[in-house]
């Protein structure tokens, strides 16, 4: 049998023969693009032959407009080809022309990276601003998880995409690239009374903050909204940071309560205790007011009695409240040693920490045994040598 020859022998024949290919091919599309590609390189970019379709959109940046200020971001290689790289890199190329918008404290991390083109076009765009998609939170949703901006309680600012409302898209000296700080920048919306989204009559939190002879909750006192509230939708009443009952009555539960029971831990003790001498100053005797207020399968909830941001009352207590569709008034009286209260809901109601007073009005049966008045006088000079200790200490 004839042997075939071995391939290896003819190898270099054959590469040979690839190589003579390769150059004709190589040669063929250097020409082809010599012929496409050569262009006049000192007139307009825009012409029927060239990015005719460029120009055509709703905005467009200014060197773009007409094709003749191509190269001031853009460098020609060699004459009379198209070929061509940036001046310089991103994002200096933009500070040629707009401010620095990464000089604050604070920056959005594109920006800070320079990477101008993750929201804008650099040509045109139907979107004001040059920016990549016509709706801002459409925009932000592309690095920003949309999951965590809904809930059943909307912020309006966030619910119709006004993102820009408060945050800077480049940077400024206030965290979170807020374009005020707190609470200057709620205040900017709540400076005047509006609705909820169920129509809920929601009052200027400003006229309260401002108000002469006003006594304010702390966090609210110190600007600290958030402390309080989520700026973006939750699914707790008005987005509080945690749990508290809707409505003016509530059975009482500990988790029903997290919201004020964060910050005020011990008074866990008072909202479920019917007699006590320390766990709250509102107390008949040793007969705990809180607790009957409360702690009942038809509970007052905090708001039923107290304002949120601020009162002209000590404490907190309201001038009035709401009862169904009626505001009724609170008239309430702090005394040393106690107080008294007259709301629409029940007469003259008074009350004494050392010395109790009879109440006059139907009531609950009262849980647990009356403290005596030995008992009583003793925790008064305990109670009063405590705030001398404390006013001893300031």
């Amino acid at each position: 049998m004839k042997k075939r020859p071995h391939i290896l022998k003819n190898l270099p024949v054959l590469i040979t023969i690839l190589w003579i290919i390769a150059a004709i091919l190589i040669t063929q599309d250097i020409n082809a693009q010599s012929k496409i590609f050569s262009i006049d390189t000192e007139t307009s970019c825009i012409t029927s032959a060239c990015h005719s379709d460029m120009g055509k959109k709703q905005h467009i940046h200014q060197p773009a407009g007409d094709g003749e200020g191509c190269t001031l971001c853009h460098e020609v290689l060699k004459k009379g080809e198209h070929g061509f790289k940036l001046q310089m890199s991103l994002p200096e190329l933009c500070y040629q022309c707009h401010e620095n918008k990464a000089d604050k404290k604070f920056k959005h991390s594109p920006v800070e990276s320079g990477m101008c083109l993750s929201c804008h076009l650099p040509h045109e765009s139907d979107s004001k601003g040059l920016l990549l998609m016509p709706a801002v939170d459409s925009l932000c949703f592309m690095c920003h998880d949309e999951n965590k901006f809904k809930g059943s309680a909307p912020h309006t600012p966030v619910s119709e995409g006004r993102c820009l409302d408060c945050h800077s898209p480049h940077s400024t000296d206030n965290p979170k690239q807020l374009v005020k700080p707190l609470p200057d920048i709620c205040f900017d919306c709540h400076d005047r009374d509006m609705k909820d989204t169920k129509g809920i009559n929601l009052s200027a939190t400003k006229k309260v903050y401002t108000g002469k002879g006003m006594m304010l909750h702390k966090p609210f006192a110190e600007g600290r909204c958030i402390d309080c509230h989520y700026p973006h939708p939750s699914d707790n009443y008005r987005r509080l940071k945690g749990s508290y009952p809707e409505g003016s009555y509530a059975s009482y539960s500990e988790s029903s309560y997290s919201f004020c029971l964060g910050c005020h831990p011990g008074f866990s003790n008072a909202l479920k205790e019917p007699r006590t001498l320390t766990g709250t100053g509102f107390r008949n005797g040793n007969l705990n007011l809180h607790y009957r207020h409360v702690s009942r399968a038809k509970g007052r909830t905090c708001k039923a009695c107290h304002e949120h941001h601020g009162s002209k009352n000590p404490r907190l207590v309201r001038d009035t409240f709401q009862f169904g569709n009626r505001s009724l008034t609170m008239k309430y009286e702090k005394t040393d040693t106690g107080g008294s209260c007259t709301p629409g809901c029940h007469a003259l109601a008074q009350y004494d920490r050392y010395e109790p007073r009879e109440i006059i009005i139907k009531t609950t049966p009262r849980e647990g045994k009356d403290a005596t008045p030995e008992e009583l006088m003793l925790n008064r000079g305990k109670e009063a040598q405590e705030i001398k200790t404390e006013g001893d200490n300031k």
